[in-house]
C-alpha cells in the first residue's frame, strides 16, 4: 500500500475521534492519543514521498478545528487543547519531510 492511498484505519481513527467530537460533542482524548501516534507513524512513512495525501491533511487541520470550535462550550475539549499544537506540529513537520521521531529533546538535530 503506496503511503498516498486511501487509509482505511485513518478513517476509523478519525471517526472515533474527531468525528465523535463533532456528531455528539463528546471528547475522547485516548482516541485524539491514539489518532495522533497513528498519524505520528504515518509521517515516518511519508516522509520522503513529493506527493501527501489529502486524507491526511484533511485529519490535520480538522482534528484541530473541531477541538478548537468546541473547548468554549466543553470543558473536556478545553482539557484537550494541547492537542491542537501537537497536531499543528505533526502538519508543519510532514510539510517539511520530517517526522516527530526526528526530533529528539535534548538531542542536537543533525541535518
Amino acid at each position: 500500500m503506496s503511503p498516498s492511498d486511501f487509509d482505511l484505519e485513518l478513517e476509523e481513527l478519525y471517526n472515533k475521534s474527531a468525528g465523535r467530537l463533532i456528531a455528539s460533542e463528546s471528547f475522547d482524548g485516548a482516541a485524539f492519543a491514539r489518532l495522533y501516534e497513528y498519524l505520528s507513524h504515518k509521517a515516518e512513512l511519508i516522509k520522503t514521498e513529493h506527493v501527501v495525501s489529502k486524507q491526511v491533511v484533511t485529519a490535520l487541520l480538522s482534528v484541530q478545528s473541531a477541538i478548537e470550535n468546541a473547548a468554549p462550550y466543553n470543558p473536556q475539549a478545553k482539557e484537550g487543547l494541547p492537542f491542537v499544537g501537537k497536531f499543528s506540529m505533526l502538519l508543519g513537520l510532514i510539510a517539511i519531510g520530517e517526522s516527530p521521531r526526528d526530533r529528539q529533546p535534548g538531542v542536537p538535530r543533525v541535518v
